[in-house]
């Protein structure tokens, strides 16, 4: 679990970088029809790229970190009433 959500956070960022990249590129200094491709590019890169389990929630180490907190919980709640 902990691999997949530190594979989908890299590409959460990736994707990211990505779409800042073209952004960020001199595209007024480039010819018309790589301009266009790179503006294709943008677009298509503007919704950032995730895993997800099931498709109901991303993989992601914030993910990893409530699953482990909510893990806790119940663990404690459940050695509270053993006793």
């Amino acid at each position: 679990m902990c691999l997949y959500c530190a594979a989908g956070k890299i590409l959460v960022t990736q994707s990211e970088r990505i779409h800042r990249a073209t952004y960020e590129y001199a595209w007024y200094n480039i010819e018309p029809r790589a301009a266009k491709k790179l503006m294709l590019i943008m677009l298509c890169s503007k919704k950032s790229l995730h895993i997800t389990a099931g498709k109901t929630f991303p993989m992601t180490m914030a993910t990893l970190c409530n699953l482990m907190k909510t893990s806790a919980g119940y663990v404690s709640v459940l050695l509270a009433n053993q006793n």
